[in-house]
């Protein structure tokens, strides 16, 4: 059986952006989250779990540091949590929208990355 464990559309503004100003300015982003974990690694107690509440420290401590691309920050992310996670990981989902980007004429709901890393069942970090 799997546990996902999830932050979902945490808005944030950070240092993100291919133009100086949108680093300096910093940008409005939401930022999902999901970690899958081998719940056989579980028990009742919140330290053999992964906290989603040091998730969004985590995401909050990687969006102060200014970044040209979206693509930076989610491997920033992915990468953050894959080294934190002690054992049982199945995969991680990361997916960084950002609403406005400096372009004339875009309109769109978001743009955006998703990353996503797989890691073999028997795996046991």
């Amino acid at each position: 059986m799997l546990t996902t464990i999830f932050i979902d559309q945490l808005q944030i503004h950070a240092p993100i952006g291919w133009f100086e100003e949108e680093r300096l300015n910093k940008v409005g982003l939401s930022v999902s989250v999901k970690v899958k974990i081998d719940s056989k690694s579980l028990s009742d107690e919140l330290n053999s779990s992964i906290d989603y509440a040091r998730i969004t420290e985590w995401v909050l401590t990687i969006a102060d540091r200014p970044t040209k691309l979206l693509e930076t920050f989610a491997e920033n992310i992915l990468l953050h949590i894959e080294s934190q996670v002690t054992s049982g990981l199945v995969q991680i989902h990361v997916v960084v929208r950002k609403s406005q980007i400096q372009a004339r004429g875009v309109l769109a709901a978001a743009h955006g990355v998703e990353m996503e890393q797989n890691y073999p069942k028997s795996q046991d970090n």
